[in-house]
């Protein structure tokens, strides 16, 4: 789970007038790491804690590689975003369907293409700190440092 960001793409989520961002996640699973993000209406925020909540659950998927040259670099290629209704005024939502895009040029590494710098291609995060518990990366850009904690599940 992120505990603090300085990224400046995942702090202007909060400038949505519609939703703000709750727990954010990062599911690794190599070479898959999907970043999940729940949003809650804005309103609910003031509404008396009584009232039934709202959630929907934003899934961004990347395909990860370790770049050439740099084991702390990785390499991420965007593959699909899944945004999922997971409660509707206090109601489970697994009736509503998920909605669900698959990004074009998914198959293709960026890295690949001619001209390209394998090592500095879009798309990288350097591992900055690991350990058992916590992991704090670096994006390339639009930059910014992550801090994130082991946790048991991301269930809502």
């Amino acid at each position: 789970r992120m505990v603090l960001t300085t990224a400046l793409d995942v702090l202007s989520l909060a400038a949505s007038p519609i939703a703000t961002p709750g727990a954010i996640y990062q599911v690794i699973e190599p070479p898959i790491a999907t970043n999940i993000i729940d949003f809650i209406p804005r309103a609910q925020n003031l509404l008396p804690s009584a009232f039934p909540t709202s959630l929907i659950r934003a899934e961004v998927k990347t395909r990860a590689s370790i770049r050439p040259d740099n084991s702390n670099r990785v390499g991420l290629n965007f593959e699909a975003v899944k945004v999922v209704p997971v409660e509707v005024l206090g109601m489970k939502a697994d009736f509503l369907p998920p909605l669900s895009i698959n990004l074009p040029g998914s198959q293709i590494k960026i890295e690949d293409l001619p001209g390209v710098d394998p090592a500095t291609a879009p798309g990288y995060f350097d591992v900055v700190y690991l350990d058992n518990d916590v992991l704090v990366i670096r994006q390339n850009a639009p930059g910014g440092y992550f801090v994130s904690v082991k946790v048991d599940d991301c269930d809502p």
